[in-house]
């Protein structure tokens, strides 16, 4: 026999069940709290989008221009309250033509090309010294608070800002599986 508490709500609307372990030896205990009357948290759906950039982009350096990195993806929020928040990686690979210094950024933008993040063409970003060829992941954490009802764009760009020889940072390079860029959007209701 299966044990079974079931609340049917006053008003005619929906029911709750608990229903015990299908087995004597798998005891389960949910202990509520007694310091107050309250209400069970319940949370609504919420969104995730997730996008991938595969093909390489380039830029040279000496450059406080930011370009697209062809990393984006897009969100539709459900409630003008909720935030979005934004995580990934680009993958980059720099390379200068002799050993040197370079500095380059990367920045969260929207669909209209504002920084987001804070990082601005003068904001010191990566910089190396004695480089001739170096690659990695940049790690995306951002949360966002897009204030909308409408779908929302996020992208990850780039420049190129100084290096004392002629190179440029790469994204994606050569297109290979390893070098893919990554962003998600997760929409938190708040």
């Amino acid at each position: 026999m299966t044990a079974k508490i079931k609340l049917n709500a006053a008003s005619g609307g929906g029911s709750v069940s608990i229903q015990a372990p299908s087995s004597s030896s798998n005891n389960r205990v949910i202990s509520l709290p007694d310091i107050a009357d309250g209400t069970l948290l319940t949370t609504s759906n919420s969104q995730v989008v997730h996008a991938t950039a595969t093909s390489a982009t380039s830029l040279n350096f000496s450059t406080d221009s930011f370009a697209d990195t062809g990393l984006t993806a897009s969100i539709t929020p459900s409630a003008a309250s909720s935030k979005i928040l934004v995580t990934g990686y680009v993958s980059w690979y720099v390379a200068i033509s002799a050993n040197g210094s370079a500095e380059w950024n990367f920045a969260v933008c929207d669909g209209s090309n504002n920084i987001l993040d804070g990082t601005t063409a003068l904001a010191g970003g990566y910089r190396f010294n004695e480089l001739y060829a170096q690659g990695g992941k940049h790690p995306i954490n951002f949360l966002h608070s897009p204030n909308t009802t409408s779908s929302f764009t996020y992208k990850i760009r780039m420049n190129a800002k100084n290096a004392n020889q002629s190179g440029n940072v790469n994204c994606q390079k050569d297109n290979q599986a390893n070098n893919i860029s990554r962003i998600t959007l997760t929409e938190v209701a708040v």
